[in-house]
């Protein structure tokens, strides 16, 4: 981690988890290059993706309930949603949804990342409208026919969450794993800009490769697929539940372990494989999201896990964090 943060692309890491039954933490770099001060490792960030892992959670959670099946239409609990511009709803499951098989495009596009958030990082945007954003290009390809990376399938697993339970996918969240676990630094932060706690200064990258601060956004863009707030112990906390099998029963850990092959390897539902050079194994999910690129996995049994969260968005950043990774979870 000391070594990394050489590059002036990655200002700090804080990083923890869990090994041998013991918890550490460890925080090095600058919180802000504007004001120097250090990061610490109690420190709050943005989950970005890491999110969809806990809505995919509620969803496996309902369905270990017997309220809603995996295979289950997004038409049956989502009637008209998706229809029109070749979409049709009938023909796409909830699994698909989680394991991004289900052909929807992506509105997060680079004009999206690039120009139209950043330059009103306040606005809010309602489900309707990502809805609308995705529906408006056509499907990638037809359900179960292939692989893509889309936020909107987590967004509508959350719309399915409330069309199931009556509370919104953040209200069951935080039901179901922020209270029963004591995840005190975790927030679902729907319409709130700010960043709750102690943290860095989040820096975001420019076309041109310049850092500039960009900690404030408005993360409703990203829904149930990235709006949430976490800390590295509560991190640690969550996924050594999930992956210990504490949180779903076997059959649902399995369903949620089976993959399909994609360009980052093997997919589950709301979960990746990471694999170290030397072949080990761990599972997890990544969150790169404006000013913050967060990393949690663990080998399946949940003894062994590891956070990382490098404030701030740049190439440099995913080989970075990959080295740690590689270091921590390779013999």
């Amino acid at each position: 981690m000391d070594e990394v943060i050489t590059n002036k692309r990655v200002p700090s890491i804080v990083a923890g988890g869990l090994q041998d039954g013991k918890r550490w933490s460890y925080a090095t770099g600058t919180a802000s290059y504007e004001v120097p001060r250090p990061v610490e490792p109690n420190f709050s960030f943005r989950i970005g993706s890491i999110t969809k892992t806990f809505t995919a959670s509620v969803v496996l959670q309902l369905a270990e309930e017997k309220q809603l099946n995996l295979n289950d239409s997004v038409e049956k609990w989502l009637p008209g949603v998706l229809k029109g511009n070749g979409y049709d709803g009938r023909k796409i499951t909830i699994r698909q949804l989680l394991n991004h098989t289900s052909g929807l495009a992506s509105y997060t596009d680079s004009n999206m990342r690039d120009i139209t958030l950043p330059q009103n990082p306040f606005r809010y945007y309602t489900v309707d409208e990502l809805i609308s954003l995705a529906l408006a290009k056509p499907p990638v390809f037809a359900p179960g026919e292939g692989w893509n990376y889309s936020n909107i399938n987590t967004v509508l697993a959350g719309q399915i969450i409330q069309k199931v339970t009556g509370d919104t996918y953040a209200e069951q969240i935080r039901k179901r794993f922020i209270e029963p676990l004591g995840l005190t630094g975790t927030f679902v932060m729907g319409n709130s800009s700010y960043i709750p706690g102690e943290h860095a200064t989040g820096y975001n990258m420019d076309k041109s490769g310049h850092l500039y601060d960009l900690t404030e956004v408005n993360q409703s863009w990203a829904n149930a697929a990235g709006d949430m707030v976490s800390t590295v112990n509560d991190l640690t906390t969550f996924f050594s539940a999930l992956l210990g099998g504490k949180l779903l029963n076997q059959e649902m850990m399995d369903q949620m372990l089976t993959a399909v092959d994609s360009p980052m390897g093997k997919v589950g539902l709301g979960i990746y494989e990471g694999k170290t050079p030397d072949g080990q194994s761990y599972w997890g999910h990544a969150g790169g999201t404006f000013g913050f690129e967060t990393r949690v996995g663990g080998p399946i049994g949940g003894k062994h896990i590891l956070v990382t969260a490098i404030n701030s968005v740049a190439p440099e950043v995913s080989a970075a964090r990959d080295k740690i990774f590689n270091k921590e979870f390779g013999r």
